[in-house]
């Protein structure tokens, strides 16, 4: 059967400008006061108080979100003799198309008021599309708030459907039991549909005439074609329209010009935190229990994890309070930036002060990440505490670990006499040649010299004056393998094959 199909057409399909009939208006306008007569004796002219009907007209604009989508629009001119009953359809300046889905209309009733002028009889709005995106159909009777225009914000102040009272509540549900008719929701017997309607007529105008508001019938347009009445649903145009989902998106690089420039506002904090002058005051700084758990979790960090800028100022803070640890004399060194010379100046002078860290540990400080000649000379003096069969095991990390010697210091010990001019030494990450046929000679000679037994103070090449059997503090790193190489045979003879 027909009743049970839902015929519809979307609201972009109808480009046809939207319709709107005004029927009648029922219901008695209150008279102003004497006061007000007296106040304003052009209120005598008004329709209030002309004994027939006088003469009232409609303007409808439409609204969304609260701003007009259009121009407004009024019914013609019409003279009354004892009801107001316009009977007229208007032509709204907008389509459906363009009506958004929170569309709503606002009627003004209006009554003439002296030469060129008007006084608003009452406003009432209503949507244009119910709760569930349809277009409204058929006929509506709307509350109309007196003396006031029609509210298009969002809420308005002048609803039109509305259940404040009893009478309303059954008239609104008359309304609905009408709409479930009309949609075909309901059996039609022809002969007790008439009568329905006409008893249904008859409360309706039962209810306004015992109301003290006024009602404005208005007219919603039907569609039909080809006998079958259509539904205006609400739909947006191109909605069918499938968008494209991206799994996977591409990276787009962007340069920016200012990656690899100086942030002028870490710099100043950085300077602002290691002042010289914050120096006394972070003597006897002690950190909470929390900040001490954060600590020993930074002192625990494996030495490949770099610490952020937040963790570097921390161990800096506390500085002296971790010189008791000798766990956390890497962490602190890390911190140090070693290009501002007050900086370097204090966290040396520190180093003395710090409790001894263990052998095995100072390896870390001739990596790469150290250059400072006096931290790689505390390491070194931090492994003469070792003896040949510890030094044994970390002799091939040692030996990796002379390319981040200085060269020139290196070239030095290993041939005093030499007038060679520093800037003919390679700057670079490796060893130049010169610097591995001096090595290569010197352990050579080492060599030869414990073979013969023969070996004396000037066989033992040193940057310093003292002799081969001392443990010297300021020794390099090249100094330092080769002076015990040449105390133990099997020392120089790994360090002959570790050599590259």
């Amino acid at each position: 059967m027909d009743t049970d199909k839902f015929n519809y057409v979307y609201s972009c399909d109808l480009d046809i400008n939207v319709q709107l009939k005004i029927g009648s208006l029922e219901g008695k306008r209150e008279q102003k006061s004497y006061k007000a007569l007296l106040e304003d004796p052009m209120l005598r002219f008004s329709g209030l108080y002309q004994e027939n009907c006088s003469d009232l007209y409609v303007t409808c604009q439409v609204f969304a979100e609260g701003k007009p989508l259009a121009l407004p629009v009024r019914t013609s001119y019409k003279a009354f003799s004892t009801r107001w009953n316009w009977n007229e359809w208007l032509r709204l300046p907008v389509k459906y198309p363009d009506l958004p889905q929170s569309a709503q209309v606002a009627l003004t009733v209006w009554d003439i008021y002296g030469p060129s002028r008007a006084v608003p009889v009452g406003g009432t709005t209503v949507t244009l599309f119910g709760k569930y995106g349809m277009f409204r159909q058929g006929m509506h009777d709307l509350k109309v708030w007196p003396g006031v225009e029609g509210d298009g914000g969002e809420p308005t102040t002048t609803p039109g459907r509305t259940s404040s009272s009893l009478s309303e509540d059954q008239m609104g549900r008359l309304a609905k039991l009408t709409k479930a008719h009309r949609q075909g929701h309901m059996v039609k017997v022809d002969w007790l549909d008439r009568l329905t309607f006409r008893e249904i007529e008859m409360i309706n105008e039962s209810e306004k005439r015992s109301s003290n508001f006024m009602y404005l019938m208005v007219e919603f347009p039907r569609v039909k074609t080809n006998d079958k009445e259509y539904s205006i649903v609400y739909y947006e145009k191109d909605g069918d329209d499938t968008s494209p989902v991206l799994t996977s998106c591409d990276i787009v690089k962007v340069p920016d010009p200012q990656m690899g420039m100086e942030n002028l506002v870490e710099s100043k904090h950085h300077k602002l935190a290691r002042s010289l002058r914050s120096g006394p005051s972070d003597h006897d700084l002690k950190p909470n229990a929390a900040t001490r758990d954060q600590l020993n979790i930074i002192v625990s960090y494996p030495p490949t994890k770099l610490l952020s800028s937040e963790e570097q100022d921390l161990v800096w803070k506390f500085r002296y309070y971790l010189t008791t640890q000798e766990k956390a004399l890497t962490k602190f060194l890390k911190c140090v930036n070693w290009d501002l010379p007050q900086e370097a100046k204090q966290a040396l002078e520190l180093l003395g002060k710090w409790r001894p860290m263990d052998v095995e540990d100072s390896l870390e400080l001739l990596s790469s990440q150290f250059t400072n000649p006096t931290v790689r000379r505390y390491a070194v003096a931090r492994l003469q505490q070792a003896d040949d069969e510890d030094l044994l095991m970390y002799l091939l990390q040692l030996v990796q670990a002379l390319k981040y010697e200085n060269f020139s210091d290196i070239q030095g010990g290993l041939e005093p006499g030499s007038k060679r001019d520093s800037q003919g030494l390679s700057d670079d990450s490796t060893l130049d040649r010169s610097y591995v046929e001096s090595t290569v000679q010197s352990f050579f000679f080492c060599s030869s010299q414990i073979i013969s037994g023969t070996s004396g103070p000037s066989t033992t090449p040193q940057k310093g004056k003292e002799g081969a059997d001392s443990e010297n503090l300021e020794q390099d790193l090249c100094t330092f393998l080769i002076s015990r190489a040449c105390k133990n045979s099997t020392l120089a003879n790994y360090l002959y094959w570790h050599h590259p």
